[in-house]
């Protein structure tokens, strides 16, 4: 597995996610109270171990070859991995200033990055509903009456 995989992969790995949902907790507490240090120290420092653990040490083989695999070899590119931390960092920030809606928008974005594929596939499935008989004559090449 190259380290490209195994850093996708060890974010759906048990630990991983505990580590990240915990701090953030915490250090939104933290951040919240104006302690800075410790906010950091928490936000930062937990979940950078427990990645170079895994990343080094776990056998992600068995989440590469789960449905949650799937997943996120499909949905969540390195895009979508930068706009789940910038959602954190919004949080982050929010918290800070004592802003209460931006805490939750910022947790809001990094929880649509992760059901991103949920909610394209959802959207794809309402489209295939929809669709018209007429609207598929262009599959065969041939222009709908009612467009004229």
């Amino acid at each position: 597995m190259t380290f490209a995989e195994r850093a996708l992969y060890h974010q759906i790995h048990p630990a991983k996610l505990f580590a990240d949902i915990s701090t953030a907790v915490i250090a939104i507490d933290l951040f919240w109270r104006h302690e800075l240090a410790p906010g950091l120290i928490i936000a930062l420092l937990a979940p950078v171990l427990v990645s170079a653990v895994l990343l080094r040490e776990a056998d992600l083989e068995p989440y590469r070859s789960s449905p949650m695999g799937a997943y996120l070899r499909r949905f969540m590119p390195p895009w979508v991995q930068a706009v789940r931390l910038f959602g954190v960092g919004v949080a982050f920030y929010a918290a800070w200033f004592q802003f209460a809606p931006g805490v939750v928008s910022g947790l809001a974005l990094v929880a649509i990055c992760w059901g991103n594929g949920v909610i394209r596939e959802g959207t794809r499935a309402i489209n295939r509903r929809s669709e018209r008989p007429a609207d598929r004559s262009l599959e065969s090449g041939r222009w709908p009456l009612h467009w004229l």
